[in-house]
């Protein structure tokens, strides 16, 4: 057991000069000690994840160096939303910097999720000669965000992030003797209980509750791209080991986990190298604290991070990267929910997965979970050739649980689908009640033939387990904007009535369906204010002052054919059920 030692404050100076700061925890014995970088925007001093804490850090043997980024915190200079560039050239900086220091013996390794997982990425394709290992957790990257996200914008997510952001803003600026308006800083407050006024505005690129005097960026420049929400990754320029660490139930759980693969099966790396690569996924949000209650459900104690010893894993990799110790560890360790148990596997998805193929049917009526939409193996012989609903941009379907960021009055995770089902303008496709368990890990995916009266719409689908007698969990989901069907980066307007072939990828996810329960697919045309409303005009997103009704029309026929794609693994023993 290390005892330690906390220095607050220390100057870190970049090469343009500017100073940031950071608090150095480090065990009172002699050093040099390997040495944890963790980089934050939101307040060194307030750093409170689970997966990997300083005194987690200072017990196993090393230095944690928490770090406010530029210009937030203790940090000098100017912050700007989304500086990208800087925090890659900052991080490269502020590891050269630890591995200076005489209580570093010279090799680094950095931790942290969201923005805190972003910066390693972006430091790391920088190449810092002491950075041996990063440990990213609930991650994205442009090209990531565009396939998870389908085209459309997270937009309750980026109000309340640049609220909770400019909050900060304005008390440096005040700190420093600016003259912060009260009015703006309400607002702000407000936004953060409560981001519908923001999201309900129309044109987007004109909230106005971000249009103040001297802040950093215009609201609307985010949305034409003038700055990049998302950072882009280089991982072919990355050649150190990664531990990737996601939540089914993250917003980003898809990219973090897509960032697993495109490191481990990076072409012309050799089979040792590839097999450094880590990935870890629990039962959870997009929450530093990593509980195993999540939504309506309690996982059990193996879904909390202490129980499952994450911080112990996090040591135990950087042990093998930054002292060349401990024992080999399988690449891949995954919760599945339901069964409420960790398993390995040598990769992603696990070797041994089985695709299921379920088809959508109906008489024609399968508006709300009491119509006669069915899910079926095998193509039916019989039924209507397709279901119609009704979107309505000023009623839209309302977030409720699944892969959010839990911020306002929006909250993620497995929640009652029970609200939304019995809406019009929700399409339901229920199985019969599966006479033996399921357990689906892997990819999701939904193929639709559709077509709508605009010139552009959204599909959101979610996967639904279905008990005796309630509730109706929400699974996984997904979203695709009809005009990024062939193409993130060349959207393409839709005829209206012409029916497209779509591919909507929910999140992969690790989940059991018990016998007796039944597996239900929700297609319907928003999820708000998790995105943005589609305004059925195909125009550039942010630019309509209205946004205009539209029928979508799903297709099942033999012809074309809507499908729900499932990939299963053989439960041994029946399951337990």
């Amino acid at each position: 057991m290390h005892s330690v030692l906390i220095e607050s404050g220390v100057a870190v100076p970049m090469r343009d000069g500017t100073v940031l700061r950071a608090d150095v925890w480090r065990p009172t014995e002699p050093g040099p000690h390997p040495a944890i970088l963790i980089r934050t925007p939101y307040g060194r001093t307030l750093f409170n994840a689970d997966a990997l804490r300083p005194e987690h850090c200072v017990r196993g043997g090393y230095v944690c160096v928490v770090q406010d980024v530029r210009g937030r915190g203790g940090s000098d200079g100017d912050w700007v939303p989304f500086q990208w560039e800087q925090e890659g050239i900052d991080t490269y900086d502020s590891v050269e910097w630890v591995a200076e220091q005489s209580w570093c013996d010279g090799a680094v390794g950095m931790c942290g999720s969201s923005y805190l997982g972003i910066v390693q990425w972006l430091g790391a394709a920088t190449r810092p000669p002491h950075l041996r290992a990063i440990a990213p957790g609930m991650t994205t990257s442009g090209e990531l965000e565009l396939a998870e996200a389908g085209g459309a914008l997270r937009l309750n997510q980026l109000v309340y992030w640049l609220a909770l952001t400019t909050m900060e803003w304005l008390a440096v600026r005040q700190a420093a003797g600016h003259r912060v308006d009260p009015e703006v800083q309400q607002r702000m407050l407000e936004l953060l209980g409560d981001t519908s006024p923001a999201c309900w505005h129309l044109p987007l690129k004109t909230v106005p509750q971000f249009d103040f005097p001297d802040f950093p960026v215009q609201f609307g420049d985010l949305l034409t791209g003038a700055f990049s929400q998302v950072a882009a990754f280089d991982y072919d320029s990355i050649e150190i080991p990664t531990l990737s660490v996601a939540g089914w139930y993250d917003i980003y759980c898809g990219a973090t986990i897509a960032s697993y693969e495109r490191m481990r099966n990076m072409v012309g790396r050799d089979p040792e190298q590839a097999g450094a690569h880590r990935l870890i996924v629990g039962p959870w949000t997009h929450d530093g604290h990593l509980p195993a209650v999540q939504g309506q459900c309690n996982f059990g104690p193996h879904g909390y991070s202490s129980f499952a010893d994450v911080p112990g894993q996090h040591l135990a990799f950087f042990d093998a990267h930054l002292k060349n110790a401990g024992a080999a560890a399988p690449p891949v360790r995954y919760f599945v929910m339901g069964a409420n148990e960790w398993r390995t596997a040598a990769s992603w998805p696990p070797p041994g997965t089985e695709p299921k193929v379920w088809y959508l049917t109906s008489d024609g009526r399968a508006n709300s979970a009491a119509g006669d939409g069915r899910l079926v193996l095998g193509q039916p012989l019989a039924g209507a050739s397709e279901d119609a609903c009704h979107y309505d941009p000023e009623y839209p379907v309302p977030t409720h649980g699944g892969h959010v960021a839990s911020m306002g009055t929006v909250v993620g995770g497995p929640l009652d689908q029970v609200h939304n089902e019995a809406r019009s303008d929700v399409l339901c496709y229920t199985s019969e009640p599966l006479a033996d368990p399921i357990d689906t890990i892997g990819p999701v995916a939904v193929g639709l033939f559709a077509a709508t009266s605009a010139r552009d719409a959204d599909f959101v689908v979610k996967l639904v387990d279905v008990a005796p007698g309630g509730p109706a969990l929400l699974v996984t989901d997904g979203i695709l904007r009809a005009r990024y069907r062939d193409s993130g980066d060349d959207p393409t307007p839709t005829e209206p009535e012409t029916v497209y072939e779509f591919e909507v990828n929910m999140r992969p996810t690790a989940w059991r369906f018990h016998a007796g329960h039944r597996i239900r697919l929700d297609i319907a045309g928003s999820d708000f204010p998790q995105y943005d409303r589609n305004t059925g005009t195909g125009n550039a997103l942010g630019a309509d002052a209205e946004a205009m009704p539209a029928i979508h029309r799903i297709r099942h026929t033999s012809a074309q054919p809507s499908v729900l794609r499932l990939s299963t693994v053989p439960i041994a023993g029946g399951g337990g059920d």
